[in-house]
């Protein structure tokens, strides 16, 4: 049995502020609330640079609270962004490790679960590339099938990249392998929601709502977002906003100076 509340413990031991907690609590909520499964995903809108892993951490430990079982949280096709995440994700949940409470796993080095360990709270890091891919099919329709009746919780981060491709071979329009892969596990779970996290939405808006059909056959689910939680900035945020709107206001109340001078001619030529 989960102790009450991991998020609540995860956010004291982050020192998460009470704007952060409220947009974690608010999108799990909205994903209770929506349908996020087979047809829309919810979105998950963040700045770059700006906090969305520590925000889609929060997600996972909030959705445990309220129920789910399992979550699958894809990244970037990168050995050294998936290790990034897989690290960032242990180190969170580390405190409930000796309690036994959740398990963590690089999908490719998921080793033959048991009984016991299927019936706890589940993360599987999966590399958006088409082996591990591969391997969590497997796992959720072959090696542990068990799976695919719990609550699973499928995050997807950097979600423009991959995650929504379609490609045309010989005059046909196919999906994306990738793509393709993603749309199969949430055909084959039971009971699901899906989100997007991204700093960059718009090939996720610019969708049709229904299905593509193709010879009376769907070629791709849509993932035109069915709501957006926009995350807040932290504290110490620094982004464009800082060098190209705030930079220049105070520029404006300055006498010029050679370093301002400088600066108004590399901003004229961006």
């Amino acid at each position: 049995m989960v102790q009450a509340s991991l998020y609540s413990q995860i956010a004291a031991n982050r020192k998460d502020d009470q704007e952060l907690q409220a947009c974690v609590r608010g999108t799990v909520e909205q994903l209770l609330k929506e349908e996020t499964s087979t047809k829309r995903p919810g979105v998950l809108l963040g700045k770059i640079q700006g906090g969305k892993t520590r925000a889609f951490i929060g997600v996972i430990a909030s959705a445990f609270d309220q129920g789910y079982d399992v979550a699958v949280l894809l990244t970037k096709g990168t050995k050294s962004l998936a290790r990034q995440t897989l690290n960032r994700v242990q180190k969170d949940f580390e405190p409930f490790f000796a309690d036994d409470l959740v398990h963590v796993f690089d999908i490719m080095a998921l080793p033959s679960l048991t009984n016991y360990e299927l019936s706890h709270k589940l993360i599987f890091v999966v590399k958006k590339e088409d082996d591990n891919l591969k391997r969590l099919l497997s796992a959720f329709r072959d090696a542990h099938p068990s799976l695919r009746e719990r609550k699973v919780l499928i995050i997807d981060d950097e979600a423009d990249f991959t995650s929504l491709s379609l490609r045309k071979k010989d005059g046909e329009i196919t999906v994306g392998v990738i793509a393709g892969m993603i749309d199969e596990l949430r055909d084959l779970v039971r009971s699901s929601s899906f989100l997007q996290v991204t700093a960059t939405p718009y090939s996720l808006y610019l969708q049709p709502e229904e299905p593509v059909i193709r010879n009376g056959n769907p070629l791709f689910h849509p993932k035109r977002p069915a709501f957006t939680e926009i995350l807040p900035d932290h504290p110490n945020y620094v982004g464009g906003e800082y060098y190209f709107e705030k930079r220049r206001a105070l520029i404006r109340t300055q006498p010029p100076t050679t370093s301002t001078k400088t600066y108004r001619l590399r901003s004229g030529t961006c």
